[in-house]
């Protein structure tokens, strides 16, 4: 772990901000906005220093990105190539796709500047509240010279692996409870249409045998990880469930998207032959479209 001598955050947007003001309560920071009247907030809360983009600084640094947008990334790191030390390391914070990342290493290397990425899987409350979770991906080497400024942020952090894989796995969570959302939309007002007592269904779908969970701990955990179909629920009768909740919603007048689509897939998965395996066989159809394995 190498010594720090400057810690920089850019953005101080709702999350920037509070990234920020928790790095300085273990190290003094230096801040920067496009909006002087942020800058100004951080110096008179939490003591920061404004940073003057046009100076060198001294030393190894470590550079926290939290910005809107990919590009606005890529256009401040070309900036601070030629102000950065070899050695530095950046922490990308904000929300990007790994292949943006991986762009930001392409800039940063050639000047022997490291870069991590450190999604942040949390709201603005929970970051004020230290609850935060970093999901991080990068050299080991890079994380360990960032380490203590990654724990003032989050206590909480998981590695997925290269620069880039805290970024993707941060994307798939939040397209995954994002298209959960719908689903539970859905049900819900399927459960109204139908007189069915809601808050039972929530004690339903949240059991950990039953409902949500059990696609993942058990059908994806036991059965598509070790690409195990045998036995189980027939997809065929998964097929006919489905095909059960789209009468019924018809019956109520309740549109379905999220699951109407999830029906072609069965009806896919049926018609590949996939019928009389475990109905997770559904995973299978990617593989045949030439996707990597489930």
């Amino acid at each position: 772990m190498q010594a720090i001598d400057n810690v920089v955050v850019y953005g101080l947007g709702n999350m920037g901000y509070l990234v920020a003001e928790r790095i300085a309560k273990q190290f003094p920071v230096t801040v920067f906005d496009i909006d002087a009247e942020k800058m100004k907030k951080a110096e008179a809360s939490f003591g920061a220093k404004a940073f003057d983009s046009q100076k060198t600084l001294p030393g190894k640094s470590i550079i926290v990105l939290s910005l809107p947008r990919p590009d606005i990334s890529q256009a401040v790191l070309e900036t601070l190539t030629g102000s950065l030390e070899h050695g530095s390391v950046v922490v990308e914070t904000s929300t990007v796709n790994p292949e943006h990342v991986k762009k930001s290493q392409e800039i940063l290397e050639p000047h022997g500047i490291s870069i991590v990425d450190a999604s942040v899987l949390a709201g603005v409350s929970q970051m004020e509240a230290g609850s935060a979770t970093l999901l991080l991906g990068g050299e080991r080497k890079a994380i360990d010279d960032s380490q203590t400024v990654l724990d003032a942020i989050a206590e909480r952090q998981i590695y997925f692996g290269d620069a880039g894989a805290g970024a993707a796995a941060k994307v798939i969570n939040n397209a995954v409870a994002h298209a959960v959302m719908v689903v539970v939309a859905e049900a819900g007002s399927m459960a109204k249409a139908a007189g069915v007592d809601r808050d039972k269904l929530v004690g339903l779908l949240s059991d950990a045998q039953m409902g949500l969970h059990r696609p993942l701990t058990h059908r994806y955990v036991d059965r598509i990880a070790h690409d195990h179909y045998e036995g189980g629920m027939p997809l065929g009768a998964a097929r006919k469930d489905s095909t059960l909740a789209l009468e019924m919603a018809q019956t109520l007048g309740v549109p379905l998207f999220a699951i109407q689509g999830s029906h072609s897939v069965y009806e896919m998965a049926n018609s590949a032959g996939y019928g009389r395996e475990d109905y997770a066989a559904i995973a299978r159809l990617w593989a045949d479209w030439g996707c990597p394995a489930a």
